[in-house]
């Protein structure tokens, strides 16, 4: 019984197996044929590289050296780059339209000696390019506008301005200024724009706002200056009349004084007129006393006689 089934599933990964492998050129055959062209395309190198050439080689001398080429399409030439000293190294690209062809250049230039100017040897080294494309030349399109100069208007209104022009500068250079001024103030009238106009007018305000304050300002420095000469002339006059009151009162304190004065000595007068008045009245009396005692009344004393006299 266990051959049997043994027998039977033996049988049954045989048929998986062979199902497998039938399905697999199905699928194959059921690729496109634009895919199997790419990848064929994409397999084919046409592109190589010469590497470690002379670094003072040019692409003439280069050319030269390689000649006879076979047929190519694309040959660009790259000198040494001085920034990777001392490793300075020229290359080119070649693409052969030839595929067969790379091995014959392989085999010719592959490991060749360049030598340079000086001498020193440089074994060249060919492989395929990393990057296989090639930049395409574009064809220029001719511009259909070519050799049509001679009818565009706007170029024959131009050799007619230049043509009034030339006569124009054959004129009077004075009316030619005229003229010249006249252009650009129309232009300068005519070359407007809101933010000009904006601008113009945002100017005109500023400019007025500035005139309005300096005239505010001038009114300002009118009034104090008034001011200050008013209040100048009110000290003026205050002085003025302080002085004025200042003379008056010292004329009346030296008229009083004087009055003072005349008054003292007319009293001084009368009172030592009063004294002469009063002496000569004493005198007077006494004389007449002693005239009426006729000189009968004598003192006892002698001292009394003394003090009499004096008083007279």
């Amino acid at each position: 019984m266990r051959s049997e089934k043994d027998q039977m599933t033996v049988g049954k990964e045989k048929s998986v197996v062979e199902i497998q492998f039938r399905d697999i050129p199905r699928e194959q055959e059921n690729i496109p044929g634009n895919l199997k062209q790419k990848e064929e395309k994409k397999e084919v190198f046409t592109k190589v590289v010469i590497r470690r050439l002379p670094p003072n080689l040019s692409k003439d001398q280069l050319e030269e050296q390689l000649s006879p080429l076979p047929s190519y399409d694309y040959f660009e030439f790259f000198p040494a780059d001085q920034s990777l000293y001392p490793h300075l190294f020229s290359r080119a690209y070649i693409n052969f339209k030839i595929p067969e062809d790379i091995l014959l250049f392989r085999d010719r230039f592959d490991g060749y000696v360049f030598i340079d100017n000086k001498g020193q040897e440089y074994p060249a080294v060919v492989e395929f390019a990393p990057f296989q494309k090639i930049s395409k030349k574009k064809l220029k399109k001719k511009d259909a506008k070519t050799g049509s100069i001679e009818e565009d208007p706007e170029y024959r209104r131009f050799l007619e301005n230049y043509s009034c022009d030339e006569e124009k500068s054959m004129a009077n250079p004075e009316t030619l200024l005229g003229e010249i001024e006249a252009k650009t103030r129309e232009l300068i009238a005519k070359r407007t724009t809101p933010l000009l106009e904006y601008i113009k007018n945002k100017k005109i305000e500023k400019q007025r706002i500035r005139e309005e304050k300096r005239e505010e300002r001038r009114r300002r420095e009118l009034e104090k200056k008034r001011q200050r000469e008013e209040e100048k002339r009110k000290r003026r006059e205050e002085e003025r009349r302080k002085r004025k009151e200042a003379e008056k009162q010292r004329k009346l304190s030296d008229k009083d004084i004087k009055i003072k004065l005349l008054k003292k000595s007319d009293r001084d007068d009368d009172v030592d007129s009063d004294r002469m008045k009063d002496k000569s009245d004493i005198g007077e009396t006494d004389r007449c006393k002693w005239e009426k005692a006729g000189g009968q009344m004598k003192s006892k004393d002698p001292k009394e006689n003394i003090t009499i006299l004096v008083g007279t």
